[in-house]
């Protein structure tokens, strides 16, 4: 996670500068949702990553996938980050929704990990 958050740091903290810098908004709270969505998308795509693949254990010894409800979900989850690109939402609904949804997947997701990776988790033959 630390490799994806250094990018992301990155863009969190030049992109709100950037739009302070072009004219910007009026509503200061949008360069902070800016910000947090920023790596609050990093962190979602992180751990779903690593969810995905302690729950499934998509691959095997040849380093090969083996599961198919891993490409699917991995598809899905991609689809619909494409999908809500053409969506045009408020600043404050986008950020504190891409927010609550990160913190809600995360936490559900050590959950799971937790409880089910020690059974799901083994090599593929």
């Amino acid at each position: 996670m630390a490799i994806n958050l250094m990018p992301a740091s990155v863009i969190a903290l030049g992109l709100p500068l950037l739009l302070f810098l072009s004219g910007g908004t009026s509503e200061p709270l949008n360069y902070v949702l800016l910000f947090v969505s920023i790596i609050a998308m990093s962190v979602f795509f992180s751990v779903h990553t690593l969810v995905l693949y302690y729950l499934l254990q998509p691959y095997n010894i040849q380093m090969e996938t083996k599961n198919a409800a891993y490409g699917i979900l991995n598809g899905l989850t991609y689809f619909v980050c494409y999908f809500a690109m053409g969506k045009e939402l408020p600043t404050l609904a986008f950020g504190l929704g891409v927010s609550a949804f990160c913190i809600v997947y995360v936490a559900a997701a050590l959950l799971l990990v937790y409880r089910f990776a020690p059974k799901t988790f083994r090599l593929r033959p």
